[in-house]
């Protein structure tokens, strides 16, 4: 299992006990594997966060715990921020049952879905699902940070072109009224030198401002094919 570090990750806590709610009331019911990961995708989106409270310690089922942070990607090292908020009401973690919660969890994440989703928002992957599920999670997450880079790219230029014609508006300002204003309100008239040297920049920034319109016509086709 390989990090792919590279993009800004999102820190997230722990989400409310309606997801253990939720698994209980599937957990043994014949197709629960495949209907979890399912209404766990729309639980996880709708619960808020919430780190785990000293309540929440004395009543942990770690196995839902491990469940719930499988689903989100959470590395098997999150369960030291459990054991750390948990120390101070004397619970420690039950390792083997958070783990068994954990690998059922990661199989809701480790989607082609799922990892398109990470690779589309620019966060990174942690290496965290097993060998078995790891090529499927990538080929998604390869293609979600292509489309994540393109739009980075838009966005880039996209400023880029919103730079060049400030600075366009402002020199035909200039001209139209005659005079350039120093930072202390005086007006200074234009001699023939800086009408020309303004001719020329408004050409140079013309042909710029093709050039970026160009490229964003084009990055814009490729996130349509992304």
């Amino acid at each position: 299992m390989t990090e792919y570090p590279g993009f800004e990750e999102r820190s997230d806590s722990r989400p409310a006990h309606g997801i253990a709610r939720l698994i209980g009331a599937v957990r043994g019911r014949p197709g629960a594997l495949f209907v979890v990961p399912a209404m766990l995708a729309g639980a996880l989106i709708l619960s808020g966060c919430a780190s785990l409270s000293a309540e929440e310690c004395l009543a942990a089922d770690w196995y839902t715990i491990g469940v719930e942070d499988g689903a989100r990607g959470q590395p098997v090292s999150r369960v030291g921020a459990h054991r750390k908020a948990c120390a101070e009401v004397g619970v420690q973690p039950d390792m083997a049952r958070y783990e068994q919660g954990r690998a059922f969890g990661l199989q809701s994440f480790c989607t082609r879905e799922r990892g398109y989703a990470e690779g589309e928002s620019g966060r990174s992957y942690r290496g965290v699902c097993p060998p078995h599920l790891e090529p499927i999670f990538m080929a998604g997450y390869l293609a979600g940070q292509d489309r994540y880079r393109i739009k980075q790219d838009i966005r880039r230029l996209e400023q880029e072109l919103a730079s060049v014609r400030e600075e366009v508006a402002e020199i035909r300002g200039n001209l139209d009224q005659g005079y350039t204003v120093d930072e202390s309100g005086k007006k200074h008239p234009l001699s023939k030198y800086e009408r020309d040297a303004m001719y020329e920049r408004l050409l140079a920034l013309g042909k710029e401002e093709g050039r970026l319109e160009g490229e964003i016509s084009v990055q814009r086709n490729n996130l349509t094919g992304a």
